[in-house]
């Protein structure tokens, strides 16, 4: 892999290095640690050259230069031109000869023992390392993990564009991306429902998940009685399951439908019995969505100075986490929480920026017409 030095703007490999000036090292960087992804011009301007006013010729000399200084390692680095979009990065794993631990069952499961742990932790940039030094370390290939990998990375299109998932498990992705990157939640619930009218060949775990979200989609339409269904219709399998996760992401949900049907002290109790949860089962995914809706809880009770602090504490370990699906959960949330309460318009502000620029990154727009034309075609 490259390997980049701050200090001296080079970028090296296999003992050899290249100097670059300094915007060059930026760009290298920026299209490396988002290798795989087109990036416009536009797209490419705003994160390089931010307050800048770079003239129109900018990006392409600076990608012209870069080709020619990374020509000796053409074999496994490459920046392509993508017609009528941009540039993307492409990086070519080195061929190894066969480990033999990719025949060693013990190991394979051993791994995704622990593959699943830091899942359950909410650990996305382990998971991210182990799978992308997979081949250094023999790492068997699991098509789910690694669908899965770049649902959490925000490799939205990458996974809608992947195989080696069940068709199912690509719409359910689709429905969850849907929800995730736009404000209209009925538009999502619909495909949600028919999902779970459908999909009798997910497991329980995806049905789970299907239903937990479908709770929050509710409340946000405004639809409290079917938030309440959804909650008891799933309720028997998270109390079965016995999950430190499913159930203070359950008791999240439920704590945000008591407060939305004014039932203050209920939604109290639930909140100390999550933090009590959390304590014992330190997950930082959950930690995140929870100390958001502390906030909310916080704000309902006028408390604006101490909601702030739970809101950004929540945002931030939310964004460590490097689940990008769970970070646009959780402004969604605020947002829409903030865009029908306005108590405090200043970080309604705030928070919204953040989502128009993730809105930007992540082409919400593309994104949503690509996940409507296959969720339209196929359920």
């Amino acid at each position: 892999m490259l390997h980049f030095d701050s200090d001296t703007y080079q970028a090296s490999f296999a003992g050899a290095a290249v100097q670059l000036l300094p915007k060059e090292f930026v760009l290298l960087r920026y299209l490396y640690e988002h290798a795989g992804r087109s990036f416009s011009r536009e797209q490419l301007l705003d994160a390089v050259w931010p307050d800048e006013a770079p003239v129109d010729r900018t990006v392409d000399d600076h990608i012209y230069r870069l080709r020619k200084k990374l020509a000796p390692w053409r074999h496994f680095v490459q920046i392509e031109t993508i017609r009528g979009q941009g540039y993307k990065l492409i990086r070519q794993a080195p061929a190894q000869p066969e480990s033999p631990l990719l025949k060693d069952e013990q190991f394979a499961a051993d791994m995704r023992r622990m593959l699943a742990r830091y899942h359950g932790l909410g650990m996305g940039a382990a998971m991210e390392l182990l799978l992308k030094h997979r081949d250094t370390l023999s790492l068997p290939k699991d098509p789910d993990y690694e669908a899965y990998l770049r649902f959490i990375r925000g490799d939205f299109e990458g996974l809608l564009r992947a195989g080696g998932i069940s068709h199912e498990q690509k719409l359910a992705y689709a429905a969850f991306i849907h929800a995730s990157i736009q404000m209209d939640a009925k538009a999502s619930l619909r495909y949600f429902e028919s999902l779970l009218a459908k999909g009798k060949s997910l497991t329980r775990e995806w049905r789970n998940d299907l239903q937990l979200s479908m709770i929050s989609l509710c409340l946000e339409a405004g639809w409290p009685d079917r938030a309440q269904e959804a909650l008891e219709a799933v309720r028997p399998d998270i109390a079965e399951l016995d999950s430190p996760s499913f159930t203070a992401i359950f008791r999240i949900k439920e704590m945000l439908f008591r407060l939305q049907i004014g039932q203050t002290e209920t939604a109290a109790i639930l909140l100390r019995e999550n933090e009590g949860l959390l304590e014992r089962h330190p997950m930082m995914r959950e930690r995140g969505a929870l100390l958001v809706s502390k906030a909310i809880f916080l704000y309902r009770q006028g408390q604006i100075p101490p909601a702030r602090r739970a809101l950004d504490d929540g945002m931030e370990t939310t964004r460590q986490t490097l689940f990008v699906p769970h970070l646009l959960a959780s402004l969604k949330t605020i947002l829409q929480f903030l865009g029908t309460h306005p108590i405090d318009e200043t970080y309604r502000l705030n928070y919204r920026r953040q989502w128009d620029q993730l809105a930007a990154t992540y082409r919400f727009d593309s994104l949503r017409a690509h996940t409507e034309r296959l969720l339209d075609q196929n359920l």
